[in-house]
């Protein structure tokens, strides 16, 4: 294959497209581009594909956010009331913060998965 896995990996974490390199995937903060600019590659996959980044975001803020926070009001570093309002507030702006991300990581999955459905990989007979 032209574009192998840990090519896919790396240009996923960077929020490159998978299949030629090229920045710049995101059409908002919320919303991949319907294509690459560089390739032409299809970014959209059928409704619900992206829901997946809901998913990722949801344990990463547990992991992140809403066990350390936990601890420390068990640890009486912080008062229940505080704790709260971090485990709340924290988990929302981690999760917004990091969909841009995430979208581009979806991409990245579904392609580590699946890397003969990329244009370069694909057997051109």
């Amino acid at each position: 294959m032209p574009v192998t896995r840990a090519q896919i990996i790396r240009r996923g974490l960077l929020c490159a497209c998978p299949n030629c390199g090229s920045r710049g995937l995101l059409a908002s903060w919320f919303r991949l581009k319907p294509a690459c600019g560089g390739c032409g590659m299809d970014l959209a996959k059928s409704d619900g594909f992206y829901t997946g980044t809901t998913s990722i975001g949801y344990v990463a803020s547990i992991l992140v956010v809403l066990i350390p926070a936990c601890v420390l009001v068990a640890k009486k570093v912080l008062s229940v009331p505080v704790g709260i309002a971090l485990g709340i507030g924290g988990s929302f702006l981690f999760v917004v913060g990091l969909y841009p991300a995430m979208l581009c990581w979806m991409v990245m999955a579904y392609h580590v998965a699946l890397p003969g459905d990329l244009p370069a990989n694909r057997d051109p007979s």
